[in-house]
């Protein structure tokens, strides 16, 4: 999944606003954008959509800060699993 589809995907389905800016490297967290909700969501369909499992233990700000480490995160996960 790239860092369009995943912002493409929060816009819509998360804060169903398509207009909403969100940059590549934008923290997520510390903007507010994303909570513990919708973090949870988002695991839920990375995990359908990319068919990747996501271990709590790496549920970190590390890992989903921003879409760029979403994507290098999920993209690590898809390759150790092929």
């Amino acid at each position: 999944m790239n860092v369009d589809a995943l912002r493409t995907y929060i816009q819509n389905e998360i804060l169903n606003d398509p207009e909403f800016v969100i940059e590549a490297d934008q923290d997520l967290l510390l903007s507010e954008t994303l909570n513990s909700l919708s973090v949870t969501m988002l695991i839920a369909h990375l995990e359908t959509e990319c068919n990747v499992h996501i271990p709590p233990e790496d549920v970190t700000l590390e890992n989903f800060c921003t879409l760029q480490a979403i994507e290098s995160y999920v993209r690590g996960l898809s390759e150790s699993s092929s």
